[in-house]
């Protein structure tokens, strides 16, 4: 069921991503090489998973959302894997997007898919003027100074500096898991049961930081033609990654123990649709790349 939904999704983003963006320039062909790489799509397929328990999101609503949140990731990375940031060349299995385009083209690259993310939501008239908005702040709050971008700062400005679980946590959960939760929240949309809601929260917050785990214990037991990238930056770079911390058995412990949490989350609200939820929340931990 779950690669079922994971391949579909993949085909319905793709081809939305290409329509979003067209290919009548440069910097929309520097767009698409990112967009269209071999990406999981785990935060698009968790904001579609998310909305099938939502009966106040329509089915055109979500691929726009899910569209604007993988926009926004592909974005991040490829600023992450520029030389002032992680300096990785390799990113989906193929050149990082500033070795392909060059550094200059890379930046505006990102950029142009930051904004278009917006202006995908902007358009998408299946969703309510005041939920657009919300939406558009939902990923603003998400991806700023106080999310995914101060996640960043501290993940470059404290790779010389002794790392403990409670800074590696907070780095994890502002530079990856604030987007993870995101997605999420974006499938409830207009969904104004308070129950769901904190429940679903507390599933984003969890699945969140055990992606970033499984990334971290993926660095050092996989390889760059299985994951598609680089498996040795973090060790280049003096990344805080929680093998380091914790180390490799504790961090598998961890992230399961996350899962399994998550996924009781998930149970409480007693939803026949919620299956996917729960085997999306399984396959971040449990995969391989």
């Amino acid at each position: 069921m779950l690669q079922k939904f994971l391949s579909r999704t993949r085909d319905q983003l793709s081809e939305n991503i290409l329509k979003s963006i067209g290919n009548s320039n440069f910097v929309e062909e520097a767009m698409l090489y990112s967009a269209l790489g071999n990406s999981k799509m785990i935060r698009a397929s968790l904001v579609i998973a998310s909305g099938k328990i939502n009966e106040d999101v329509a089915d055109e609503s979500l691929l726009s959302l899910a569209t604007a949140i993988e926009l926004m990731h592909t974005y991040s990375l490829i600023h992450d894997d520029l030389p002032s940031m992680d300096d990785d060349d390799l990113r989906r299995g193929q050149d990082s997007n500033h070795i392909k385009f060059g550094e200059a083209n890379a930046i505006l690259a990102g950029d142009a898919l930051q904004t278009l993310a917006y202006e995908v939501i902007c358009d998408e008239k299946s969703i309510e003027p005041k939920y657009r908005i919300e939406a558009i702040k939902m990923i603003s709050n998400a991806c700023g100074k106080n999310g995914m971008v101060y996640g960043q700062y501290l993940d470059i400005n404290t790779e010389k500096e002794k790392i403990n679980k409670k800074l590696i946590e907070d780095i994890h959960k502002l530079k990856t898991g604030k987007l993870i939760e995101c997605a999420v929240m974006l499938g409830q949309i207009g969904n104004e049961d308070q129950y769901v809601i904190e429940h679903l929260a507390n599933f984003s917050k969890k699945v969140g930081l055990a992606f970033q785990i499984t990334d971290d214990i993926l660095e050092v037991t996989s390889s760059k033609e299985i994951l598609g990238k680089s498996t040795n930056s973090d060790r280049k770079n003096c990344k805080a990654t929680y093998t380091n911390v914790l180390g490799l058995e504790e961090s598998i412990k961890e992230s399961k123990k996350l899962t399994q949490s998550a996924i009781q989350d998930v149970e409480a609200i007693e939803l026949e649709d919620a299956d996917l939820l729960i085997e999306l929340a399984k396959y971040i931990t449990y995969r391989e790349r």
